[in-house]
């Protein structure tokens, strides 16, 4: 589905599906919900949280909405999950593709935006509702 490429193993740890789906939210408003149809939507987040693969990336300073799919890299448990969005929202058309990463698995995951190479975590999610 996505042709992104990770650098480096992911130190925090795999999430299955199970686990990602549902509602994560960060600070200043930032909100993800993933759902188990593999589509996900977001709202609030920092323009500068998102590091976007290919193409330049949606103009602006401020906030990021906008929906797509969802996929694990690795399968059915892993530590990267893999974003591609739709046209909508921030995006103008459906060339954009980003990564949140894994920063803690277990009862209450954190995920994050990584957007330097030389900093270990970015702008962080966590779960706050699984789906049910």
């Amino acid at each position: 589905m996505f042709a992104l490429v990770r650098c480096g193993a992911n130190e925090g740890g795999e999430l299955s599906s199970r686990q990602v789906v549902g509602v994560w939210t960060g600070a200043g408003g930032g909100r993800v919900e993933f759902r188990a149809d593999g589509r996900f939507e977001m709202s609030g987040i920092p323009r500068s949280a998102v590091d976007f693969a290919f193409v330049d990336p949606p103009p602006g300073e401020g906030k990021l909405s906008g929906g797509g799919a969802w996929e694990l890299a690795d399968g059915d448990e892993s530590g990267t999950i893999e974003l591609g969005f739709d046209a909508g929202g921030s995006f103008p058309d459906n060339s954009q593709s980003a990564l949140l990463e894994v920063k803690e698995a277990g009862d209450r995951p954190v995920l994050y935006f990584a957007v330097d190479p030389d900093k270990a975590y970015g702008y962080e999610v966590r779960r706050v509702r699984p789906e049910e």
